[in-house]
């Protein structure tokens, strides 16, 4: 059987590299939830997605990608201010379908985790 043996240290900088990237999302707001970051990295991963596809994938209900989608885009819900890093627009093949983006701001957020993970720090 081959097994795959991680040393201490390199647990350690691993750890370490999760504990920033968690950080750089709570630089964008402190009270981030889990299911936000979730979401964001989902629609990196899949540019253009629809709203159903979003709760499909997450297991989130629709209301709360809609409120996730809502906070991660330049305008919140409430008519606050959100993040610019997902942008929602209307399906020009069908119009009733909703599909997310993300933004060029939120590409510079992913950009910088991507650093983090290969051992370098954010810009």
């Amino acid at each position: 059987m081959n097994k795959t043996v991680v040393s201490i240290n390199e647990n350690n900088k691993n750890a370490r590299r999760l504990i920033s990237i968690i950080e750089e999302f709570r630089k964008l707001d402190p009270e981030m939830q889990a299911q936000t970051i979730t979401l964001f990295l989902t629609v990196v991963s899949r540019p253009g997605i629809s709203m159903k596809e979003l709760v499909q994938s997450t297991g989130l209900a629709s209301s709360s990608v809609s409120r996730n989608v809502a906070a991660l885009s330049d305008t919140h819900r409430k008519g606050e201010a959100g993040h610019n890093l997902l942008r929602a627009y209307e399906d020009p093949e069908d119009r009733r379908t909703k599909r997310v983006e993300v933004t060029p701001k939120g590409q510079r957020v992913y950009a910088s985790l991507i650093a983090i993970l290969a051992g370098g720090t954010a810009e």
